[in-house]
């Protein structure tokens, strides 16, 4: 029998019916414990496409220029935002950080590696139409907002930058690592295998987190952008899920 929810992600995902077991048949929970989004808005979510790169790059631009207060920007895409934020002396403080859910004894602590240009302005982590993919694939396996702590790598610190060096990654660690006991959580949800999956970065989640307990799915917006991560990302959410209800 299927659990109504893999259908859910399946579709979600867009992974078409060759995922499906052809003697599989579905069954509905008696109570659902999440209120699951509808599937079309997460297909619609989930299938942006490419050619959309430079609107999300624009909107982060846009993003920019409010923490900034300054001039309308000149640059054209992220990657020329990435080489030149690292310029903007310190505009980012403690007092514009995102908000972060931080629920005790959650079930999952999802981390990313920092906060996009997007959350700064606003406030919030996963703003945007990553956090509206981020949420319906949780809900997908049975999980609501109240069930995860989000959180970032980095925290306090001048730059926008996804790509931090080995002494920043060390440095933040300690802080990571009370989060993680501080969560209560039974796994560890690292959004952004660009990153996490760096020998660095692992080396340090092991000296906190041990390998069965931590999952790593492609950033929600890589998976928006780039429909080939789907099946990856579905496999490792059903893994992470099996380990919840057994933990």
């Amino acid at each position: 029998m299927l659990n109504s929810r893999y259908v859910h992600l399946h579709e979600a995902l867009g992974l078409g019916v060759m995922w499906l077991n052809a003697n599989a048949k579905i069954i509905t929970p008696i109570s659902n414990p999440v209120s699951t989004p509808d599937t079309n808005t997460f297909q619609a979510a989930s299938t942006t496409p490419t050619s959309n790169k430079h609107e999300h790059s624009n909107a982060r631009l846009a993003a920019l220029q409010r923490v900034r207060g300054n001039a309308n920007p000149t640059l054209a895409t992220e990657n020329h935002l990435h080489d030149n934020i690292q310029t903007i002396p310190h505009i980012i403080t403690q007092a514009t950080q995102p908000s972060v859910a931080t629920p005790q004894n959650a079930t999952i602590m999802a981390m990313s590696v920092c906060p996009s240009v997007q959350d700064i302005a606003a406030k919030k982590l996963f703003s945007g139409d990553d956090g509206v993919m981020l949420y319906k694939m949780l809900a997908a396996i049975g999980l609501q907002a109240q069930d995860v702590y989000l959180t970032t790598w980095l925290k306090d610190f001048p730059d926008f930058n996804p790509k931090p060096p080995t002494e920043i990654v060390v440095a933040a660690a300690p802080r990571v690592a009370q989060e993680w006991q501080k969560s209560g959580a039974k796994a560890l949800l690292l959004l952004g295998d660009l990153f996490f999956d760096r020998e660095d970065v692992q080396q340090q989640i092991e000296q906190f987190c041990p390998h069965h307990q931590r999952f790593i799915i492609p950033h929600p917006m890589r998976i928006i952008n780039n429909q080939t991560l789907k099946r990856g990302a579905w496999e490792t959410l059903q893994r992470l899920e099996k380990h919840i209800k057994a933990a």
